[in-house]
């Protein structure tokens, strides 16, 4: 029986199947947000799909792909036009939901595949809430964390400079959007932009997608760059964003397969008095 590599195009007896099958859903999450002058607000949304897509198009037997969560938590973008946010408990609670309807049919492994760096840590804490509250494992990661896996991998491709030459709308992104589309990138209007939180050189707080310094500050982002673009989309080809695409999707494929044949030990509770009440939290 062949299957889709969509978990929307399945039958309720086909979702049966894929349970039995050990398949595994990817929820593709994303938001919309300003990525400066030269990118859509859709990039969160549609990197995050495209990788998923394609990974579950080349593993249909293991991977399936999810609708997309579209909206994230981008409050902080706000004074740019055309971002969307969701408050921060309505998205955890949302994802949970999603990931607790999977577990609630039988599948024991779900991976997320995220697109916007500040919906990373209500995702963590959704994946883990999932995770306490059903007997599923649920692993997330980002795009462009799963081309880290190889760690000299980014000297295949990057130019800009570390730390904050990636960081974004900058030369990751916009080199995977011209892969994905080129017609949608306005590389007219690309502009550079060394963001204040990199220019002052602190040894304990910069950004980068594939780093951050060792203390956080996040405000709001009209505060630290003019027009939203953080890092050099100057430096970004089409050639980059196939290698990245291409790097994305093998790994997303090969750690599946990890998911799956890893075991995981069952909980012990090992207080000598059985507790009376539910855990906190």
């Amino acid at each position: 029986m062949a299957f889709t590599s969509r978990f929307e195009d399945l039958t309720w007896p086909e979702v049966n199947e894929a349970v039995s099958r050990v398949m595994i859903p990817v929820l593709p999450v994303g938001t919309m947000e300003q990525h400066g002058p030269h990118l859509p607000i859709k990039m969160d949304r549609w990197t995050a799909t495209e990788v998923v897509n394609e990974a579950a198009k080349r593993h249909p037997g293991r991977l399936l792909a999810m609708p997309p969560v579209a909206y994230g938590y981008t409050t902080h973008v706000m004074d740019f036009p055309g971002t969307v946010t969701i408050q921060h408990e309505t998205f955890i609670r949302y994802v949970v939901d999603i990931l607790k309807s999977l577990a609630y049919h039988g599948f024991r492994r779900i991976i997320i595949v995220n697109g916007h760096g500040s919906n990373m840590p209500p995702l963590d804490l959704a994946a883990r809430r999932a995770i306490l509250e059903s007997d599923a494992m649920v692993a997330m990661t980002s795009w462009w964390s799963l081309t880290a896996a190889n760690p000299q991998y980014m000297k295949k491709w990057r130019k800009s400079h570390f730390p904050g030459g990636c960081a974004h709308a900058c030369e990751a992104e916009t080199s995977l959007a011209l892969h994905l589309d080129r017609s949608l990138v306005q590389m007219d209007k690309a502009k550079d932009c060394e963001i204040e939180i990199n220019a002052v050189k602190s040894k304990y707080h910069w950004v980068d997608l594939w780093a951050a310094g060792p203390v956080q500050v996040t405000g709001w982002t009209s505060t630290y760059t003019e027009d939203g673009t953080a890092g050099e989309p100057t430096l970004a080809t089409r050639a980059k964003g196939r290698k990245l695409f291409e790097e994305a999707v093998k790994n997303l494929i090969e750690f599946s397969e990890e998911f799956v044949a890893r075991k995981y030990r069952p909980r012990t509770d090992h207080h000598l008095t059985k507790p009376t009440m539910q855990v906190p939290g």
